[in-house]
């Protein structure tokens, strides 16, 4: 932490090594718990206040180089930007410590940069505190999160503004902090730092012919979803890696769901066979893929809905589901093979 009070009750915030050698002889205590801190100045960290025993809830999280310096950089970039900045500010009522805040006119943010594990009923707690205060709260992912291909353990961090749409936020803590949008099979990625802001797009989705490789190689190494579902299309007559080529039509490449979307398309197809689907089938199978612990920045009934809209439009498209007065039915079948050598025969 680098925020502290002193003896007059005056918070103070350390900013380089020298200033904290002046300091040494001075008694701090921390902000949120009134304990006894210290201050460590080696070589290594920044300068920084350490509580004397065991963190209070408010500094529960270890504090890192790559914490203690992102912080730092995050409150530089706000200032940057325009923004009003306060490092470590304690807010009791909630008891909670954000790590920085960007202030301009109206509008408040917390900046939470996360750079250790942490639960999503934890996320979602603290999520809750800062919006009991009317706060925005933006969490920022640090290294050990950074991934060109975001996957489960990005998702929970999964958040929703009316100008990023689905987005998520990293920083390495040193030169940039970079927002990626979710758009079409990818990320639209907007860096901001010392240079002027950068735009990229990040592709995610694969092939056809990459995605049916993989579902061969998941088999092979027995993945248990896989295996699962595959287990589900024997009892029907067919081999999973044979699963019709339309399954891998226009994805969507979602972050946050239960399942990859792959296989919930299907097991949508084992679920209803030939069978007319009613909307009320329609609307259960999607509900129950649904896992909001996944997500817990946003409503995942969203994501599922958005899922199951885009399934929907790439059958009727292929002329294979039709609109009937109480849901769909069936007007042709998903062709499936054999198994895969079959299946990229008849890509060709």
């Amino acid at each position: 932490m680098f925020v502290a009070m002193d003896e007059r009750a005056q918070l103070v915030t350390l900013v380089t090594h020298e200033q904290a050698a002046k300091l040494r002889q001075h008694q701090f205590v921390c902000p949120a718990c009134r304990r006894l801190v210290r201050i460590k100045n080696g070589a290594v960290l920044p300068a920084h206040f350490a509580h004397v025993g065991p963190a209070c809830q408010a500094a529960s999280e270890g504090e890192s180089d790559d914490h203690l310096r992102g912080k730092r950089w995050l409150a530089e970039l706000g200032m940057k930007l325009g923004y009003q900045v306060a490092l470590e500010t304690y807010y009791p009522q909630i008891k909670q410590r954000a790590d920085v805040v960007w202030q301009r006119l109206e509008t408040t943010m917390v900046i939470e940069f996360q750079c250790s594990p942490l639960s999503p009923q934890r996320l979602a707690a603290r999520t809750r505190g800062y919006h009991k205060l009317g706060l925005t709260v933006v969490w920022v992912l640090g290294p050990r999160y950074y991934s060109k291909r975001p996957g489960m353990m990005q998702a929970r961090f999964l958040q929703y503004s009316p100008r990023y749409g689905y987005h998520l936020w990293f920083s390495d803590g040193r030169r940039f902090l970079e927002v990626w949008q979710l758009v079409e099979q990818g990320y639209l990625v907007r860096r901001f730092g010392a240079d002027p802001l950068r735009t990229k797009r990040i592709g995610v989705g694969r092939s056809k012919y990459s995605a049916a490789r993989m579902i061969q190689n998941q088999l092979h190494y027995r993945e248990p979803k896989a295996l699962a579902l595959q287990a589900l299309a024997y009892q029907q007559g067919h081999h999973l890696a044979g699963l019709p080529w339309i399954v891998h039509e226009r994805p969507l490449a979602l972050l946050g769901l239960k399942v990859p979307e792959w296989q919930v398309r299907t097991k949508f197809l084992l679920t209803f066979g030939d069978r007319d689907i009613s909307r009320e089938m329609f609307v259960e199978f999607w509900q129950a893929q649904a896992a909001p612990e996944l997500t817990p920045l946003i409503d995942q009934g969203i994501l599922i809905d958005l899922a199951a809209r885009r399934w929907l439009s790439v059958l009727q498209d292929a002329h294979l589901l039709i609109a009937i007065a109480d849901g769909w039915r069936w007007c042709a079948m998903p062709v499936w093979y054999p198994d895969l050598t079959r299946k990229l025969q008849a890509l060709q």
